[in-house]
């Protein structure tokens, strides 16, 4: 080790230090002395000149970081704006609030618990996609918006379907009491509530009955004949008996009770079908054997009977040959369609052998902004506290009454072919999404304008009639659930 002389430059002390050290540390002061010769001199200066270029490097790539940094999130919050405010003026903003609206509507008007937990997480469905569409809630995955959307929308059926979590009134049932009693077995149930009870229609509801209850039911009016052209899953059985009396039996484990809807056979009458304007524009039948149900210049609808499920089948190849070939569907026992000029066409299979056949006026000779509940109430109006003096009459029935009921049966039809094609989608079509709303929103108008009739001071025949209806779509209905 080789030792140099060299003084504290702070107290002046005489220090013996090794020359290979930069610097060492005063025995006397403490002072801290670096050791210099030319060697260690530019050493230092260049590690200083290298560590200051090496500083100003890394500033100058953090600068630039930061810069990109903030033109990426300016970029970011204007891309959310744009989107935030795309939505806000989008149809589907629109949509969400409109039901969200009716979802809070039937969380307090509606009775029973189970109706107010589906609308309550509808609601919550509706308003979690809009706030997450305008970006105040987080969406944690792309498209979740959407699947709570469509969750509320699927959520209508079972909440229609509910009832309102109501039950209707119980009465003593005396079966002997009953028009057609002798047609069906009699149930065990002693109390329910009778809707129509006549030689043409019988709806009654049996209540407090276990599904055990229903599916013995079941199995005696089995026995008692009403095999033919069954149909049946686990809540309803449909059949006809040899006579062709139609029975239909639904039961509600909501509300523990069985419903039992049972149709006098059809009235035919040989070469039925009418010439009329709306029947020219369908092919004729391969039987004209049957019964005119509704003939007027917007609605003609006829039941051929000696029908087949192949002449059904035939009957629909004729249709799409004379054009009523667009927007169709078809399941195995109904087609709907419409043609070039917009005249719509429903097919059934209604079993026994008869078919039904309705044809709608075009939608181009009406009013385009005119709903179906709309016509409804401008029947309602024509006709309020002028019953008396209508001597225009169909069948018994004022021909506004009738022809307000074809024109719900009617939109039915259509509602159904749509949540067809939409269930069959799986969601996944934009187009059918957007006007998934406006058919929900026209269902809800529909029922409720169909409904104020049963208030109205219907006749023998009105009243039937509309029991008829009623009992026919909700069977249509079952199809999509």
């Amino acid at each position: 080790m080789k030792l140099v002389k060299m003084k504290c430059e702070n107290c002046g002390a005489t220090l013996d230090v090794n020359k290979n050290l930069e610097k060492i540390t005063c025995n006397y002061c403490g002072a801290e002395i670096l050791i210099d010769d030319e060697a260690t001199k530019v050493k230092r200066v260049e590690d200083a000149k290298l560590k200051a270029r090496k500083d100003n490097h890394e500033q100058s790539l953090k600068e630039r970081n930061d810069i990109l940094e903030q033109e990426v999130k300016e970029k970011k919050v204007k891309e959310e704006l744009n989107s935030v405010d795309n939505f806000k003026k989008g149809k589907f903003s629109k949509v969400l609030l409109v039901f969200f609206a009716i979802a809070v509507l039937f969380f307090f008007i509606g009775d029973g618990f189970l109706v107010k937990f589906l609308t309550l997480v509808q609601a919550g469905a509706f308003i979690c996609a809009w706030l997450m569409g305008m970006k105040i809630l987080k969406e944690p995955f792309k498209g979740l918006k959407v699947i709570l959307a469509i969750l509320g929308f699927v959520l209508i059926i079972p909440i229609i379907n509910t009832g309102g979590g109501t039950t209707t009134e119980s009465e003593k049932i005396v079966w002997e009491d009953i028009y057609m009693h002798e047609v069906l077995p009699k149930p065990n149930g002693k109390k329910g509530q009778i809707l129509t009870n006549s030689d043409e229609n019988l709806s009654i509801y049996i209540h407090k009955q276990s599904e055990e209850d229903y599916n013995d039911y079941v199995e005696e009016c089995k026995k008692k004949g009403f095999t033919i052209d069954s149909e049946s899953d686990t809540s309803s059985y449909d059949a006809y008996n040899k006579e062709g009396y139609k029975l239909r039996i639904y039961y509600s484990d909501y509300s523990k009770e069985y419903n039992i809807d049972l149709e006098s056979p059809l009235e035919v009458k040989e070469n039925a079908w009418t010439d009329s304007t709306l029947s020219k524009k369908l092919p004729k039948p391969k039987s004209t054997k049957g019964k005119v149900e509704s003939d007027s210049s917007k609605y003609y609808t006829f039941y051929a009977s000696d029908m087949s499920l192949d002449d059904f089948n035939d009957y629909v190849e004729d249709l799409k040959e004379e054009g009523f070939d667009i927007n169709h569907y078809k399941t195995d026992k109904s087609y709907s369609a419409k043609n070039k000029d917009g005249y719509k066409v429903s097919v059934s299979y209604e079993g026994f052998n008869i078919i039904r056949i309705s044809i709608s006026l075009s939608e181009e000779d009406t009013d385009e902004e005119e709903t179906t509940t709309e016509k409804v109430d401008k029947t309602e109006n024509k006709t309020d506290n002028k019953k008396e003096e209508s001597s225009d009459m169909v069948d018994g029935m004022r021909k506004e009454f009738k022809e307000a009921m074809d024109s719900y049966e009617e939109f039915i039809d259509e509602y159904i072919a749509f949540m067809k094609k939409y269930s069959n989608s799986n969601g996944t079509d934009a187009e059918l999404l957007k006007d998934y709303g406006t058919y929900m929103s026209k269902y809800t108008k529909a029922v409720e304008a169909f409904e104020k009739w049963e208030d109205d001071d219907l006749n023998s025949k009105e009243e039937a009639y509309y029991i008829k209806v009623q009992t026919r779509v909700s069977k249509k209905l079952l199809e999509i659930q």
